[in-house]
């Protein structure tokens, strides 16, 4: 059984005992009740594997994926989680979409150039209106060559309000945005990765992170109440709005900048075989406190519910492992 996930289901379908009718309505009761059960990170967590396990099937492509992992990662009720996996079952017959109508063919669409004009100007009204334009044009440069109004030594007219001096904007720098995911999981990526986050925030002191390939989730604690957080979806950079929330009372915040890349690189590299798990298809590491002290979880688990998990300090001194058996 994985450490994040309790759920029983069979086939693909929850399997529930017979019982009498006020049983069912009872059952229904609960259902309703459940749904807007305040969810947990170990909830997120697990509709984010079933979400990898329909891309990683073919069921739901990138975009997809990473709309939905995002809203997995946001969301506060189960009923929420429930309705972002709902539709990833096997594909049903649907009824063929109506084609759409003939476009009609270019002879029959309306002419759209526009009607000839009502009155056109001769050739001989034409050479009139040119003549007199260039008299009057010529008259106008002779009065301006004579008057003082063509001096280029004279100064500014004094009656004529000058502008007031104006300063540049000031500009507010951004943290980049970036072209294409980080690897998250390498030493490079992950150290990206804390730059970004020290850019964006001017802190890089969290309540816990969750890493996953190419994505991650961050509740990063407020500057100015270390308790208040805010949950952030992190893809190309920090992306749309964080859900908010309250740590308990004397919480150990994660230095991300404190984290051995290096050790966190090579113990995912190890874990597969190390903890028995083989052909591993989810991979994520969680940073929170372990027992009082800060730590580094490494997670790996396959199809066949297979799962291990790895716990080292930040500098990287193994605390706890669970191997498969």
């Amino acid at each position: 059984m994985r450490p994040i996930d309790q759920r029983s289901r069979a086939g693909g379908v929850t399997r529930w005992g017979s019982g009498e009718a006020d049983t069912a309505a009872k059952f229904a009761a609960i259902v309703l009740v459940m749904a807007g059960t305040r969810a947990s990170d170990a909830d997120r967590d697990a509709c984010v594997e079933d979400i990898e396990s329909a891309f990683a099937d073919g069921r739901i492509n990138d975009p997809e994926r990473e709309s939905r992992t995002q809203s997995a990662l946001q969301a506060t009720t189960l009923g929420e989680l429930s309705a972002l996996v709902a539709d990833l079952r096997p594909e049903t017959k649907t009824t063929p979409r109506p084609k759409a109508p003939p476009t009609p063919k270019f002879e029959e669409l309306p002419s759209l150039s526009p009607d000839p004009p009502a009155h056109v100007i001769s050739r001989g009204a034409l050479l009139v209106v040119l003549v007199v334009s260039a008299v009057v044009a010529f008259i106008a440069l002779v009065i301006w060559a004579f008057s003082g109004t063509g001096d280029k030594d004279a100064g500014p007219d004094p009656s004529f309000p000058s502008l007031p001096a104006t300063s540049a904007p000031t500009i507010t720098p951004q943290p980049p945005v970036l072209k294409g995911k980080l690897a998250l999981h390498t030493a490079t990526g992950f150290a990206k990765f804390v730059d970004l986050t020290h850019a964006k925030f001017g802190t890089t002191l969290v309540e816990s992170a969750a890493l996953y390939p190419d994505y991650a989730s961050v509740n990063i604690a407020t500057a100015a109440n270390p308790r208040h957080t805010e949950r952030w979806y992190f893809a190309k950079g920090y992306e749309g709005s964080p859900s908010k929330g309250t740590t308990a009372p004397n919480t150990p915040l994660i230095d991300l900048a404190q984290v051995n890349t290096a050790a966190m690189a090579s113990a995912i590299k190890r874990s597969p075989s190390v903890l028995g798990v083989e052909n591993v298809d989810t991979t994520y590491v969680i940073l929170n406190a372990w027992e009082g002290q800060p730590a580094m979880s490494i997670y790996v688990s396959n199809d066949f519910h297979e799962t291990g998990y790895w716990v080292f300090s930040l500098a990287g001194k193994e605390i706890f492992r669970y191997a498969f058996e």
